[in-house]
């Protein structure tokens, strides 16, 4: 029963040509209400219909009206949408489940609470009632991850169809006052016409998104919203394995445990998010890879508590190599550190923790006046290895009792500028066998956006670090890929055998036209210092470089004959370390093109200039690489359509024998609005003339290389089956398998000689570094919700690894030993309820 006091919207005129604003005011008397708002009370409501299209003609009059009416009580606001259609049973409605994109028609309420036009949120609800939420940050940005607890109701009929959102006031953030303003935005997509109308327009040529919303005025709330979220959860869980010849392995254990979510408003711009025993056991496992690099793999973020709100923390310390950031989310609960010390021998077993447990964690997300606000701080417990060797079973320490805390805050101003600092800090308390780990590790930086004449920026940051530990802790990052302070022929590096601390810095300073219909560019320059390390709350792969780049691009969003948009780009970079080798250098071209059907094509050509690849040998002498020229393509069928298929291909070679092929193709089948198929494969062939094998030291060091075949084959499919907007089915599974061969060893002789021939001689190489692994990975969900913010999840996952290697790569064979050897099974069932106060 939904019982209030009801007040009532009227338009007003706006108060300027380029600013559209609704307001409200009182209604004369109180409504009572049963259920929802009555037909009658939304009659006596004045309808919005100028809307505008944002694609694919941008300006232009929409194609279909659309006309919506605003409410609000105590509680929530009440937003109606109506749709209307000329040919409604050409209405596109896909039933999937909650928040997954999918070509239908939609109708997206924007709500900019805190009115700063740089935050909001968005509710969207397609025909067939699958609801999507998010959180728009930085005017442009969005977060995918947020969940709100709201409800929505869509109906059809023969003018088209109309979606009534309830949304309560206790999902969003601002302070109650006699007459508050909101940002404001409604947006209708027409899923055959793959069309998008707005009210106001929101101009893709503009400079941002929410800085463009219309506003909301004369909401009088004088209480506050409902200040507090609960979600209990208990989990319960099946794990089965077979121990495979060690008998530290369970075949099998039962566990359960408890774990608590909570929200709490502690201003009404301000929220603590906390959450204690957390489990993700529904979130998809991460892909197989084969990584032959010096470098860490990056993986994406899935874990919903570290999504969500992601972006308040962002600080993104920009790096040529790859991404680069001062908080990286999954080192809270990474895989356990201090395994290097582990006994190891025929008769000995060991058995390690597959992740940190992570005890609990609290984040602070909000704003203050002008200022964003961000604060983090989790916990995670000390973990342990099991030892069994032939006179004892013990626990080592893997590690340590650590704790990570972040603070994050910005300064906005009226014409989307901004000012930010971070503070960053990883505490260890370290005991015996986890000494060999830095005790603790702090960073520090701030970061700018100025604007200019709307649509020019100068953007850049200045970060510094700082780690500190034991002298064995500090030499050990000294010398780890992101340094190598022990290279011989480092001539602005020395290592430090008896430090107890390592620091650097790093930055940034870039220039760009932002905005515009038809230009865009950027230039840009930055470093980071050889002693700037962020690995323990952040990520890295190297410091000890200097670099630069540049970007312009010519582009038109203008609808002609053929082409919907047109995409034209060119790209030069370069970077040298501090000894003034130039690592790399290159160009590019690439460009796309979205026709009136719908299809999408690109593609790009690079070439890549003879480099200097300090890294080369693991520490050791630098040398050269030769230059490469890489080609590519790419096509993209209509997603409208009951079959649409992505198509990928590239390669690429240099001048003495290195050649690479990737071949990716992916297909999705909508037999049924609630039923979708998505098959995907990819294939890459390479040969490298000299990747990297060992270090072979008898009475001198061999830096050893190996020609190398690699043939990788992975396939991807998904199924997702939709009962009810709320309950869904999600599986999900990828067998993978990467193959390479070694011949022709031979060693560096000469880094700094810029002919191949003299650079390497032959080797006699006594290993065999071949490898062949094979993988299977299979994650499945289901997922109800029960009640609004209450959900069930059953899952079943299934893990795979053989790493046999039999000779060469031999599809069917290697695709049948995946199954041969033994899985790790986990069954769990998670239970959450909402309870809000």
């Amino acid at each position: 029963m939904l019982t209030g006091l009801v007040f009532v919207l009227a338009v007003t005129a706006p108060p300027a040509p380029w600013v559209d604003a609704v307001d409200i005011t009182a209604a004369p008397a109180a409504v009572r209400l049963s259920g929802q708002v009555s037909d009658e009370v939304w009659q006596r409501i004045t309808a919005t219909d100028a809307f505008v299209q944002r694609e694919p003609q941008e300006g232009g009059a929409p194609s279909q009206r659309t006309e919506f009416r605003v409410a609000y009580d105590s509680a929530t606001l009440f937003v109606r949408v109506r749709a209307f259609d000329t040919e409604p049973a050409r209405i596109v409605s896909y039933l999937t489940r909650r928040d997954a994109e999918s070509p239908s028609d939609w109708i997206r309420i924007l709500i900019d609470s805190y009115h700063d036009k740089r935050s909001a949120y968005e509710f969207a609800v397609n025909p067939a009632g699958v609801k999507q939420d998010r959180y728009w940050f930085d005017d442009t940005n969005r977060d995918e991850g947020w969940d709100a607890v709201w409800d929505v109701k869509v109906s059809r009929d023969n003018s088209g169809w109309t979606a009534e959102f309830h949304i309560p006031f206790s999902q969003l953030r601002f302070s109650p006052a006699g007459s508050n303003i909101f940002g404001f935005a409604v947006s209708r997509q027409i899923g055959r016409l793959n069309e998008t109308s707005t009210w106001p327009l929101l101009a893709r040529s503009a400079t941002g998104y929410v800085s463009s919303f219309g506003e909301l005025g004369g909401l009088a709330m004088s209480a506050s919203p409902k200040k507090l979220e609960i979600l209990p959860y208990s989990v319960a869980n099946l794990r089965r394995q077979r121990p495979e010849g060690n008998p530290l392995l369970e075949r099998s254990s039962v566990g359960s445990s408890f774990g608590l979510d909570m929200k709490y408003a502690l201003t009404p711009g301000l929220t603590l998010t906390t959450t204690m025993n957390p489990d993700f056991g529904q979130v998809e496992a991460d892909p197989a890879v084969v990584n032959l690099s010096a470098f860490e793999t990056f993986f994406t973020e899935r874990r919903p508590f570290f999504v969500e709100g992601s972006g308040m923390f962002r600080f993104d310390s920009d790096c040529m190599d790859g991404p680069c950031q001062i908080f990286y989310s999954r080192r809270v609960g990474r895989t356990p550190e201090a395994t290097d010390g582990l006994p190891s021998g025929d008769d000995i077993y060991t058995e390690t923790p597959a992740q940190t447990t992570i005890l609990g964690a609290g984040k602070l997300t909000g704003r203050i006046g002008k200022f964003s606000i961000g604060a983090l701080h989790a916990v995670t417990e000390q973990e342990f290895a099991t030892v069994l060797d032939p006179a004892r079973t013990y626990q080592q320490s893997v590690e340590p009792l650590t704790t990570y805390s972040l603070g994050r805050v910005r300064r906005e101003f009226a014409n989307q500028s901004s000012v930010g600092f971070i503070v960053t800090a990883t505490h260890r308390h370290l005991t015996g066998s986890t000494l060999l780990l830095p005790a603790g590790a702090y960073t520090g930086g701030a970061d700018w956006d100025v604007r200019f004449k709307s649509r020019y920026s100068v953007t850049g940051f200045v970060a510094a670090s700082r780690v500190r530990g034991d002298a064995e802790a500090i030499s050990s990052i000294e010398q780890n890929s992101r340094h190598y302070f022990q290279r011989p022929d480092a001539t602005s590096l020395a290592l430090h055998s008896t430090a107890t601390s390592l620091s650097g810095a790093s930055g940034r300073i870039g220039i760009g036209k932002i905005g515009g219909q038809r230009v865009r560019f950027n230039s840009q320059a930055g470093f980071e210092s050889p002693g700037f390390d962020l690995n323990d709350i952040g990520f890295l792969r190297r410091a000890d470089q200097k670099w630069m780049s540049n970007w312009f691009q010519v582009r038109s969003d203008v609808p002609n004959r053929v082409f919907r948009s047109r995409i034209f780009n060119v790209n030069q970079w370069a970077a040298w370390n501090y000894d003034g080798n130039r690592l790399f250098g290159g160009q590019n071209v690439n460009g796309n093109v979205t026709f009136k059907n719908n299809w999408a094509t690109g593609g790009g050509y690079n070439w890549q200039q003879m480099g200097f690849d300090d890294r080369l040998t693991r520490g050791g002498p630098g040398g050269f690489t030769e230059g490469f020229t890489t080609i590519w393509s790419w096509l993209n069928s209509d997603t409208r359509r009951r079959v649409s298929a992505n198509v990928f291909n590239g390669g690429g070679r240099n001048g003495v024998g290195s050649w690479f092929r990737d071949h990716e193709v992916e297909a999705t089948y909508r037999p049924l609005a609630a039923f979708t198929v998505t098959s995907g494969l990819r294939v890459s062939r390479a040969v490298k003339a000299e990747q990297w094998v060992d270090r072979v030291t008898d009475v001198t060091d061999h830096y050893t290389f190996g020609h190398l075949n690699q043939t990788t084959v992975a396939l991807t499919e998904r199924v997702n089956v939709t009962m009810t907007p709320n309950l869904s089915l999600q599986l999900y599974a990828e067998p993978f398998v990467s193959a390479g061969d070694y011949a022709g060893f031979k060693e560096l002789a000469n880094g700094r000689s810029r002919d191949y021939g003299a650079r390497y001689v032959p080797f006699a190489y006594a290993g065999d570094p071949d490898f062949n692994v094979k993988s299977f990975r299979t994650t499945n969900v289901l997922r109800w919700e029960y009640k609004p913010g209450s959900t069930l999840f059953v899952v079943w996952q299934q893990a795979r690894e053989n790493d046999a290697v039999p000779g060469g790569f031999r599809f069917g064979r290697d695709m049948h030993d995946i199954f041969g050897i033994a899985p790790r099974n986990v069954f769990l069932v998670k239970l959450a309820y909402w309870i809000n106060y």
